[in-house]
């Protein structure tokens, strides 16, 4: 008798969530519904998830596992019933296995939202969620500005702004007030307008614009140093003109900031704006990140650590020997049975703790639609 356990009726599909649906064993049933907004002239979402149940049924009741239909779909039907699928909102997706049973809501992003679909195989149909849930999704924001400094927590598509430690100054004036530059700027007449912010700095034999440099490398250092505590190793994303955040990643130690960078003032910006241009920036990373392993394996000097054909992919993802699997987006190659070969070889990466990257169609060969790099 299948004991499936509901582990999730909400939430939101992240990196962890997805490895735990590959480690899962089938048969696995996939459901994709996507969003429906009110007006929509598509039906009701009711009635077509009840259309793709009955399908799954239908389907099972023709394989070899027409036995065994009733069980696997019982947990569906459940959690059907209780997900309140008849209102309009976000695209969701089901997964059912004899050990996993849950609801994940996708993101609700025009244009871009999932296709419905069903699916019975050996492993969950997690191909076109991996980029989103593999991008970083929980991170620090750091919006720069001599003026006033602004620390963000980005989670899950959410900001939300905190107080700054006691040890970060919220400005490049409040910065005088902690440890002073290592070169102290002496015997120089007071500063001119042109400097701002910066009214107790001192000029003479170096120029204004140096003695702002120094002072601006100060002030990003002191909050860098201030904010270890706090990122706790956690990645860190930069807000802010173009030359304050230049400034600050020459003054910062933090080994972990984001790639990319958000440029322009983040002082007018509400916590919904920086969570917008944070989840864009997260995915952009992703992306940069998935460009540079593809190009890693195109360069690699040691060809019998890598594999594009995708059966002998699947096989080595399968004996835990996929370290990196980069994958064009959208591409599906059938196996025997039905099964999605390039969909398998992503699970089993994910399964052994490997890394998956999806690159979009024009950043990756259609002759790639699977690309790996092996442990050994």
């Amino acid at each position: 008798m299948m004991t499936s356990t509901l582990t999730a009726t909400s939430g939101i599909l992240d990196n962890q969530a997805l490895r735990s649906l590959a480690g899962c064993n089938g048969p696995c049933i996939t459901l994709v519904v996507p969003a429906h907004h009110p007006g929509a002239q598509d039906g009701s979402r009711k009635a077509l998830v009840h259309r793709m149940l009955r399908t799954a049924g239908e389907q099972l009741t023709r394989g070899k596992l027409a036995g065994r239909a009733a069980e696997l779909l019982a947990p569906l039907e459940e959690i059907v019933q209780e997900s309140g699928v008849a209102a309009g909102g976000a695209g969701f997706a089901i997964f059912c296995s004899p050990e996993y049973t849950a609801r994940y809501d996708l993101p609700d992003k025009r244009g871009d939202e999932p296709a419905e679909k069903m699916v019975i195989a050996g492993h969950f149909y997690l191909a076109p969620f991996v980029g989103g849930a593999c991008a970083p999704n929980e991170f620090f924001v750091l919006g720069l500005s001599i003026k006033r400094l602004r620390l963000f927590r980005y989670f899950n598509g959410d900001c939300q702004e905190l107080p700054l430690p006691a040890a970060v100054p919220g400005s490049l004036d409040a910065a005088g007030g902690f440890d002073q530059p290592d070169h102290r700027l002496e015997n120089r007449s007071a500063s001119g307008p042109s400097t701002g912010a910066m009214r107790g700095i001192r000029v003479g034999t170096v120029s204004d614009r140096e003695a702002f440099s120094e002072y601006l490398h100060h002030f990003f250092g002191v909050a860098d140093r201030g904010l270890k505590s706090t990122l706790d190793g956690k990645p860190l994303l930069l807000m802010g003109v173009r030359e304050e955040v230049a400034a600050y990643r020459r003054a910062a130690k933090h080994a972990h900031i984001l790639t990319p960078d958000c440029l322009g003032s983040t002082d007018t910006l509400t916590a919904q704006d920086v969570a917008a241009r944070a989840a864009h920036a997260g995915r952009e990373h992703y992306q940069l990140l998935a460009e540079r392993v593809f190009a890693e394996y195109l360069g690699m000097p040691d060809r019998a650590r890598t594999l594009a054909h995708v059966p002998a992919v699947l096989r080595a993802a399968s004996e835990g020997r996929v370290h990196r699997l980069c994958v064009r987006a959208g591409a599906e190659l059938a196996g025997s049975g039905g099964e999605d070969l390039v969909n398998a070889s992503i699970v089993e990466t994910l399964r052994a703790g490997g890394d998956v990257f999806v690159l979009a169609p024009e950043k990756m060969p259609a002759a790639y639609p699977l690309a790996a790099i092996l442990r050994y």
